[in-house]
């Protein structure tokens, strides 16, 4: 305290002198200042209070397994985060133009609906504690303000941080802690039970709007799986809609809660805070959801399972197939095929977000344009191939075509909101199983060369980022990235990839799985804004980085990855 009010009235450049300092706060407690800002407009300074384990004084079972120290630094990053908000510690001062007092703010990553391994929070199986925040430096103009620096960092930050971790309430940390432990438990039972998604009773899944991912208030139906029949399940004594293995469909009319059921589905890999509503609607962890993404860039990618010989390109184009501006029908195409690369079981689909041509292809349209006219093979005529012989399920939202009853395992009609089991009617309604491809499908590995950046990378936003100069990565289309911080994530996973050579995409991947989030950032980077994205964002991310590319991995004993033949 001392020394930040002897900087008083210095140069803004005197705040230098704090990087890489520690300072005991109160026994068993360290503030850490990690970097410096050069100046008041600058992004803010970085820093960290560190508490041992006796001075945290968790519970046992709040640090006992790693599911249990993720649910509980999560929370208490809710705690930090409520604590500055409600008292004020967030704003940032501005006063008197340039030459005023500014500054001061003290800031966390915000934490989303989910509950995520992040950076913001650490928690040690000692039961120590590293809560990261960033702090603006105060100043007026380009000199400091030292005795209100003092206050913020010895005063301000520990009070928060002792708010959260110390002050706290048990009782609410245990039901956070025993939400999380429950969710798992039911994601876990999936296989067990042949199911790769679970709906429980009383689950509230629409949410307040397009933009606000938080629980509807008012006029939310509570989901009842009492017209189910057979896909009524119990699991892990909770009773709903369970959705097996193969190909489900989820059908109904418009504004009836199809989609608000898939959105549900495509983030039931994540854990959900306690009254979000969603806590009983758990999914296959490997479930991977696809759409439709027109001017996307594609690299490499064997996409001739499902597009055939072009117009005016060489025999075989699509084995390999490249281009920085691709179809809704190529890029859906490619984004299965890459999905299936990554490691995904389960592939989610909302007939809005898709393309047509790559969904179905009637009996009408086959006679006007002949098959051999036709270079795209839909979906429909893999579908039940890819789950009984490849075991990759599919979930499909459907309003406009009854093409898939024949192969579906399972039919779900949504009736204001109501789900009802309706695969008897849909199998008495349906004709001829569409024709099979006589080819297999095919998913074949590449070798992953994602570049190192040429310049400034970062990331600002959730559906985007910047790798290198003038290389912005739009990820807009994965849907499953649901807070900022995993597509920084994302970011800082690919940069650190890029430094070795990865046989393949899926050993890339798995190196990344096997390491913790700050072994991604750079060398002595301790940035509290990361949060672990799956695997399959991760790999989504590489796959539309524009200046990425890949090879083909050749085939070998005569025998492509995923070849039946």
């Amino acid at each position: 305290r001392a020394f930040l009010r002897s900087l008083e009235r210095q140069s803004y450049g005197a705040y230098q002198e704090l990087r890489g300092t520690a300072w005991t706060l109160q026994r068993g407690v360290q503030l850490k200042i990690d970097q410096c800002q050069k100046d008041a407009f600058a992004p803010p300074s970085r820093c960290r209070v560190v508490f041992e384990g006796a001075a945290a004084q968790l519970p046992n079972e709040a640090y006992a397994t790693k599911v249990s120290r993720i649910a509980t630094g999560d929370w208490i990053s809710r705690k930090f985060f409520d604590a500055a908000r409600s008292a004020g510690d967030d704003k940032r001062t501005e006063t008197g133009g340039w030459g005023g007092k500014k500054g001061g703010e003290l800031r966390i990553a915000v934490c989303s609906q989910f509950v995520l391994e992040r950076t913001a929070c650490l928690v040690d199986g000692s039961g120590g504690v590293e809560v990261r925040f960033t702090v603006a430096l105060p100043a007026s103009g380009r000199s400091i303000e030292g005795i209100w620096c003092a206050r913020v960092l010895c005063e301000r930050a520990l009070d928060l941080a002792l708010k959260a971790v110390v002050a706290r309430e048990d009782a609410d940390l245990a039901r956070h802690i025993a939400s999380v432990i429950k969710q798992r438990s039911l994601r876990d039972a999936l296989a067990a039970k042949g199911l790769v998604a679970f709906i429980g009773d009383g689950a509230l899944l629409a949410r307040r709007a397009g933009n606000d991912d938080r629980p509807m208030v008012d006029g939310a139906v509570a989901f009842d799986s009492k017209k189910c029949g057979g896909l009524r399940v119990e699991l892990n004594g909770v009773t709903g809609l369970g959705l097996p293995l193969g190909l489900s469909l989820i059908c109904g009319g418009g504004f009836h809660g199809k989609s608000t059921l898939l959105q549900a589905l495509q983030v039931g890999c994540f854990d959900k805070v306690p009254g979000d509503g969603r806590e009983l609607c758990v999914s296959d962890p490997n479930c991977v959801k696809v759409r439709a993404e027109d001017g996307r860039s594609v690299q490499s990618v064997d996409i001739s399972s499902f597009i055939g010989d072009v117009p005016g390109r060489p025999a075989g184009f699509t084995r390999r197939f490249s281009t920085s501006d691709a179809s809704g029908s190529t890029s859906q195409a490619a984004a299965i095929c890459e999905a299936v690369e990554a490691g995904a079981t389960t592939l989610l689909f909302d007939e809005d977000t898709c393309a047509t041509n790559f969904m179905i292809r009637d009996e009408r349209m086959a006679r006007l344009v002949a098959d051999d006219r036709e270079p795209i093979v839909p979906f429909v005529r893999r579908a039940a191939a890819l789950s009984t012989k490849h075991g990759v399920s599919s979930i499909l939202v459907l309003g406009g075509t009854g093409d898939y009853f024949s192969i579906a395992d399972a039919v779900v009609v949504m009736d204001a909101f109501s789900p009802r089991d309706a695969t008897a009617d849909a199998k008495a309604l349906a004709g001829d199983p569409p024709p099979m491809p006589a080819d297999a499908f095919r998913a074949t590995p590449r070798t992953p060369k994602p570049g190192v950046p040429d310049g400034r990378t970062g990331c600002k936003a959730l559906s985007s980022f910047q790798y290198g100069d003038n290389n912005d990565c739009d990820v807009s289309g994965v849907e499953q990235l649901v807070e900022v911080g995993q597509t920084r994530a994302c970011c800082a996973a690919i940069i650190h990839a890029a430094k070795q050579r990865h046989a393949s995409v899926a050993s890339l991947l798995d190196a990344l799985d096997g390491l913790d989030l700050d072994a991604i950032q750079p060398a002595g980077r301790r940035d509290g804004d990361l949060s672990r994205p799956r695997r399959y964002e991760v790999a989504a991310a590489l796959n539309r980085l524009r200046t990425a590319k890949f090879e083909i991995i050749e085939k070998k004993r005569g025998r492509d990855v995923m070849d039946e033949t």
